[in-house]
């Protein structure tokens, strides 16, 4: 899934998909770097499709689910890039 981009990505400018990125994982850029990514975490645990299923998430809105994760993933991604954490 790394590298991979959502539509109209590459014709996003970078401070603005960055921007979105920090909005997504509901962080600013003054976050520390731990806390981006417990952030990131809290937000797939609570989305993850597989979790939401077994709690009894509708089989039909596992694919809103899988949407959620990736650009929670897309934006953790962008961040961690920018930031070049590891």
């Amino acid at each position: 899934m790394r590298g991979q981009q959502g539509p109209g990505a590459a014709a996003q400018p970078a401070a603005a998909r960055l921007a979105d990125a920090y909005q997504v994982l509901g962080v600013t850029p003054e976050t520390a770097d731990a806390k981006v990514t417990l952030a990131y975490r809290r937000l797939m645990s609570q989305n993850h499709p597989d979790k939401l299923v077994a709690n009894g998430l509708p089989q039909s809105m596992v694919e809103a689910a899988h949407e959620r994760t990736r650009r929670i993933l897309e934006a953790y991604e962008v961040i961690r890039n920018h930031r070049g954490m590891k």
